[in-house]
């Protein structure tokens, strides 16, 4: 019989931005571990695959053409939420481990993370929407010479925002939460962004998470 997989997700509360929920890359590549069964099983993870491999070829460019996308790509991925790859491994977990502070109850940080997968839900469910409408337009687009930047993006915009959703109502519906203390990771409450920044820098070394100051710049202000 399989180990439960788990999630551990740490939470950081902080004035600028509020809620930031962080899970290390490791955590989110599960689906990779173990070989798929049964064809739509395949077809999913395959579509995993090549979601990971053209991202690491925009993020890496092996030649001119893939640093051309890269540049315009770069301009798009603001509007990506750091968060998304959370919500798509939630949907292969069976539990999420939340790692607070330890300052609050723990049902208050469940009842925080419950809202935070509600209001994304709402706004995946918007994107699907959105990127089925923008099909024909960015078609269209494909008939323009150069890389066919507008048609990749609109493509695993609408990957991301179905598996979002579908992370999100699972969390909801039937993955187990565990939620626990850990008083490392309270950052100032108070003071100048250099001084947060600093502070997640000191949590990036002590937690042995080389990725957190990078998501944490990601995750948009209150």
């Amino acid at each position: 019989m399989k180990p439960p997989r788990v999630i551990r997700v740490y939470v950081i509360r902080c004035r600028m931005r509020g809620w930031v929920f962080y899970a290390p890359p490791e955590m989110l590549m599960a689906y990779d571990e173990e070989l798929a069964t049964g064809f739509w099983n395949k077809l999913v993870q395959r579509a995993h695959r090549l979601h990971d491999e053209t991202l690491m070829l925009i993020h890496e460019p092996p030649n001119r053409f893939w640093r051309g996308v890269r540049r315009a790509w770069r301009w798009l991925e603001r509007w990506m939420h750091p968060g998304e790859g959370l919500l798509r491994a939630i949907g292969q977990a069976d539990a999420v481990e939340l790692v607070h502070d330890g300052e609050l109850p723990d049902d208050a940080v469940q009842g925080q993370w419950t809202d935070w997968l509600k209001t994304r839900i709402a706004i995946h469910e918007r994107g699907i929407w959105l990127n089925i409408a923008l099909l024909p337009v960015t078609l269209l687009l494909g008939l323009l010479p150069g890389p066919n930047v507008f048609i990749a993006w609109n493509a695993l915009r609408l990957y991301a925002h179905w598996h979002g959703r579908r992370g999100g109502r699972r969390a909801l519906a039937t993955v187990k939460t565990v939620v626990r203390g850990d008083a490392r990771l309270h950052p100032p409450p108070q003071g100048s962004e250099t001084a947060r920044l600093s502070r997640i820098e000191e949590l990036s070394q002590t937690l042995r998470l080389p990725e957190l100051a990078t998501f944490y710049n990601r995750w948009p202000a209150i």
